[in-house]
């Protein structure tokens, strides 16, 4: 049972709702990307991604919190819930606990925040910054630098994360620790994702000979 702070039922309505939330925006990219509004496809594409993350990043807290020795403190849960806020970390939370099935370069893109720039220059017309001072040296971004290639690769990389969902729900009941995520997925749902034919190169187990071979030097 948990006690003090915000309540079991509120954190699992929050994560159900941040998953639902990250489904509608990616098919939202994907009719933008088919409308050729690609900065702002891969614009939602990447929130998508981060809500995702948040609804995964709470079932993990409360399934780990249920397993183990009980709910951490307020005072914990207040620094816990504040890292939800923060974009860079729900993008380090999207590949975390499989860091190694993905792209070392992809990772290390978002671990240097530059995902979170793509993100931004995809929306804003504006100079670089470096250490919170704005480089008047640098090169004007416009979203029209985000590509077809851009925006496909994300919605690929999401599209992908849900299809493993549906086919691992199918095969196995169950995906999720926390059965609300799992009837998030309905057959409908399912069938929408398959109407995107791409797939990403971003994630896949052949990453992890490259990331040993990092470690191993």
């Amino acid at each position: 049972m948990k006690q003090g702070g915000i309540s079991r039922y509120k954190l699992i309505r929050i994560a159900s709702e941040s998953l639902k939330n990250s489904l509608r925006l990616h098919f939202d990219a994907v009719l933008l990307f088919e409308n050729r509004s690609y900065p702002s496809a891969f614009q939602l594409s990447v929130l998508s991604l981060e809500e995702f993350a948040k609804a995964k990043w709470i079932e993990h807290y409360v399934s780990s919190s249920e397993t183990n020795e009980g709910y951490p403190d307020q005072q914990f849960e207040q620094s816990w819930l504040k890292l939800l806020y923060l974009h860079p970390e729900k993008q380090m939370a999207f590949i975390g606990r499989e860091i190694f099935h993905y792209s070392p370069k992809f990772a290390d893109f978002i671990k240097e925040r530059g995902l979170e720039e793509k993100k931004q220059n995809a929306v804003y017309v504006g100079l670089s910054k470096s250490k919170g001072t704005v480089d008047t040296t640098s090169r004007i971004s416009t979203p029209a630098r985000i590509k077809k290639k851009d925006a496909s690769q994300m919605i690929s990389l999401i599209s992908s994360e849900f299809l493993e969902i549906c086919q691992r729900i199918e095969l196995e009941e169950m995906y999720f620790d926390i059965e609300q995520l799992d009837e998030v997925f309905d057959y409908e749902i399912y069938k929408k994702l398959l109407k995107w034919p791409q797939r990403t190169g971003l994630k896949c187990r052949r990453w992890s000979k490259i990331w040993f071979q990092r470690t191993d030097n």
